[in-house]
């Protein structure tokens, strides 16, 4: 029985958590023995971490509260300075020698290390003798913003790893494209998802929010931290069809994070407080994706966005920018959704106005994701898995 290590540096409630639970729960704990190392101690910040399969063995490198008050603080964006400083200048060494005791341990008795967000990357010298696998979930550009510098020490790091996931084809283009040297070991498997569960949880009672069915609405979903997301551009795309078009379903937004406040100061802004509802965190998004007239989706930068495939699944019609990377690839460049430019706002105004209420447009959609949906099933997945990462 091989013994498999994931690694990840938080467990917060984002797409690559949620990918990697997937993956974990898919996996079949008689064949082998799996492991999951997390960086960091968030503890109450960390909202998936009760989905974690039991069968996991799971251990944290940094647990104390002096190696992690600080990060929580910083994740949640309500740090001060002085704080901010000490977590990024002082307390790096000492987390890094306690990342190489703890890791020495883990690592002993494990035959594949799965670097599931690049976070191990500086310590690959210590798994000699072990198969190291890392999982890249952005293009190249976007992680470092096109930094060449950067981008080359990136590049220098994957090649210290026997395989590297891309999570589509035009991030394993683009890495190629940029780096010759590592096309021998790139690979591409999608994100999928266990598309029976999602179902099962869409059709719990709706009871509580029972009262948006009446106008009906749309919803968007994500982490709310403005540096990649853009709820902003949702927000005022949504408000301008609201004036120009006098549209009557409700903006629901689920998610939590740092960039809360602001989004509720914008929507008061837009005067659209009684109309834009937050949420906020839900465990099960997926009840609320089911009765959605249109599901929206800003984003600056992805890699393979979860949510879009999730909202596929539940045969939801789609507006959502064109991300650098795997959104078109998903919406089969405009065959099963509509794309529009990152930040045109004018555009997702004129589309939801389009598309809320034109049904024919709307089964066509659902009539083309049908093909697509089957690359992202999650026993597909797991084969891959098996198949090009485990071997």
């Amino acid at each position: 029985m091989k013994t498999l290590l994931f690694h990840v540096n938080s467990l917060l409630a984002g797409g690559i958590e949620k990918v990697l639970i997937e993956l974990l729960s898919g996996l079949d704990p008689a064949k082998y023995h799996i492991k999951l190392s997390i960086a960091h101690n968030l503890g109450d910040l960390e909202l998936l971490r009760s989905r974690i399969p039991p069968y996991v063995e799971v251990s944290y490198i940094l647990d104390t509260p002096i190696l992690t008050n600080t990060k929580k603080k910083k994740v949640t964006k309500n740090i001060s300075l002085p704080a901010k400083l000490f977590e990024d200048l002082v307390l790096p060494p000492f987390k890094k020698m306690v990342h190489v005791k703890k890791l020495k341990k883990l690592i002993k008795d494990v035959d594949v290390i799965i670097d599931f967000d690049m976070t191990l990357a500086g310590y690959t010298s210590l798994f000699s003798g072990k198969k190291k696998v890392a999982y890249c979930h952005f293009s190249f550009n976007h992680y470092w913003g096109g930094s060449k510098r950067k981008l080359d020490k990136h590049a220098a790091r994957l090649q210290k790893y026997d395989t590297v996931v891309m999570l589509c084809e035009e991030m394993k283009r683009n890495a190629i494209e940029l780096y010759p040297s590592l096309k021998d070991n790139t690979i591409m498997i999608y994100n999928a998802l266990d598309n029976k569960n999602i179902a099962a949880l869409a059709n719990e009672p709706f009871t509580e929010w029972q009262h948006l069915l009446n106008d009906g609405y749309f919803l968007s979903a994500g982490r709310l931290a403005e540096s990649q997301k853009d709820f902003t551009m949702l927000i005022k795309g949504y408000a301008d069809c609201v004036k120009k078009h006098n549209i009557k379903e409700r903006l629901v937004i689920v998610g939590a994070g740092p960039s809360l406040t602001d989004l509720q100061a914008l929507a008061k802004e837009e005067r659209m407080s009684d109309r834009v509802i937050f949420a906020g965190y839900q465990s099960n998004p997926y009840k609320f994706m089911k009765h959605c007239t249109l599901f929206l989706f800003c984003s600056k930068f992805e890699g393979l966005p979860t949510v879009l495939i999730e909202a596929l699944s539940l045969s939801r019609p789609i507006i959502a920018t064109a991300t650098p990377t795997g959104a078109e690839e998903i919406l089969m460049y405009g065959k099963c959704g509509m794309l529009i430019k990152p930040g045109d706002v004018p555009a997702l105004s004129e589309s939801i106005n389009l598309l809320a209420h034109n049904t024919a447009q709307q089964q066509m959609f659902r009539e083309n994701a049908k093909e697509i949906l089957l690359k992202f099933d999650i026993s597909y997945m797991v084969r891959e898995f098996e198949r090009l990462v485990i071997g």
